[in-house]
């Protein structure tokens, strides 16, 4: 926003966002990327809607399954993992319920998942391997095994963007 000399348009605030007690109305845009899972999708849209303008722009990025058709193997990871995982479907329903209209859905490429997320943890754990700690282990272990889960069947799952409008 520096860059573009808009950063008088901008205010980030730091605060629990499940817990706004903000004047209905008041966010023209709101941008909310890989964190709405901590208080569910569908919670996410239904404290957020009332806060935001009429045809004001919610982009929220959610772990989802981009067909019903998911591998057993999948659905039981996720479903231990995040409960509420849906598809993009389900998850248009929720936004299409909680007075948003939906602009578009954009899936993150899973390159992304790997030169940005999976490739720097793997990383990190690398320098970890050798720890006695037995919980880092279990951390290490579970994690690993998230990650050839998401080599195998990263068509099937993913993050996507949803591009709302209030309505």
């Amino acid at each position: 926003m520096e860059e573009q000399g808009l950063e008088h348009l901008v205010e980030t605030i730091e605060c629990d966002m499940g817990n706004l007690d903000w004047e209905p109305g008041i966010i023209d845009l709101l941008w909310s990327e890989g964190a709405a899972y901590n208080i569910t999708f569908e919670g996410a849209l239904k404290a957020w809607r009332p806060l935001m303008v009429s045809n004001g722009i919610a982009v929220i990025s959610e772990m989802n399954y981009f067909t019903s058709e998911v591998p057993e193997s999948v659905r039981v990871y996720w479903q231990n993992a995040y409960p509420t995982i849906g598809t993009e479907s389900e998850n248009s329903n929720y936004a299409n319920s909680s007075g948003f209209e939906i602009l578009g859905i954009h899936r993150l490429p899973s390159k992304a998942w790997w030169d940005n997320y999976y490739g720097p943890l793997r990383e990190n754990m690398n320098s970890f391997k050798h720890s006695e700690d037995r919980i880092m282990q279990s951390v290490i272990k579970e994690t690993e095994e998230e990650m050839k889960l998401f080599e195998e069947y990263e068509k099937h799952y993913g993050y996507s963007f949803y591009i709302m409008k209030a309505v």
